[in-house]
């Protein structure tokens, strides 16, 4: 007991008391952890709400996996989200693919080629994957390989064509710890063969450009706005001009 009394007086910080929040956010982790994956079950149609490890979602047969992430890894991807994402092709994805692949959303498959990958960006150290496999579309949010959301969007055969200058919301979410800026949102939807560009407007005036590749888009935030209804503006841009939407008015 002498030599912990005595190591303890070298911390640092051993006068220092855990702020409320810290508290709250190391006790929702912990929870998290012992609770092991949250999985929302799966749905035929409809939209469905939950909030904490949360999700809004609509398609066909949605399911989503919400994996406990390490605060580490959660704050480091956060820490290094841009606004402006930067486009991946499947070859540069792979392993992120591949492990996608061997989640059980969609089924799990240890063939995945890098053709498979229909949309793919990078903010920081998060990946965001919407990927063919086992005849489903599925899409995967990972950060340093460690998963952070996973969700089945569509069967291959009942992609819809969207109408010219127009995109869709398939699925919007919030999910994390604990609440508000400890929370991240995602979109993605299916986006028109003339559309040139994506972009969020969220009502605190911060823009987000999405990703926009394979008649897909897509965009992940920190923040809780894609658990929340219509705190946010989609803006589609074509050679013909802007407009802008609501996601309660997107199909």
């Amino acid at each position: 007991m002498k030599d912990l009394e005595r190591l303890s007086a070298l911390d640092p910080a051993r006068d220092r008391q855990p702020t409320a929040h810290e508290l709250a956010r190391a006790a929702a982790n912990l929870d998290r952890i012992i609770a092991g994956p949250a999985r929302v079950p799966r749905r035929v149609t409809g939209r469905w709400l939950a909030v904490g490890a949360a999700a809004v979602a609509t398609g066909v047969a949605a399911a989503v996996i919400v994996p406990a992430l390490l605060p580490n890894t959660a704050d480091r991807a956060t820490a290094g989200w841009t606004s402006a994402p930067s486009a991946r092709t499947g070859d540069q994805v792979l392993p992120q693919a591949r492990a996608c692949g061997r989640q059980d959303v969609g089924g799990s498959t240890s063939t995945v080629r890098p053709e498979d990958v229909l949309l793919a960006e990078q903010r920081g150290i998060a990946t965001l994957l919407i990927l063919r496999k086992n005849g489903m579309i599925v899409e995967c949010l990972s950060a340093d390989g460690a998963a952070m959301a996973s969700m089945s969007l569509r069967e291959e055969g009942t992609i819809p064509p969207v109408p010219a200058g127009q995109v869709t919301l398939e699925t919007m979410s919030s999910w994390g710890p604990g609440r508000g800026d400890d929370l991240w949102s995602n979109i993605v939807g299916l986006v028109a063969a003339d559309v040139t560009a994506v972009e969020l407007r969220l009502d605190s005036g911060r823009v987000i450009q999405a990703s926009v590749r394979g008649g897909w888009w897509g965009a992940w935030w920190p923040g809780p706005e894609g658990g929340e209804i219509d705190h946010f503006v989609v803006i589609v841009h074509t050679a013909a001009g802007v407009t802008e939407h609501r996601p309660s008015t997107l199909e």
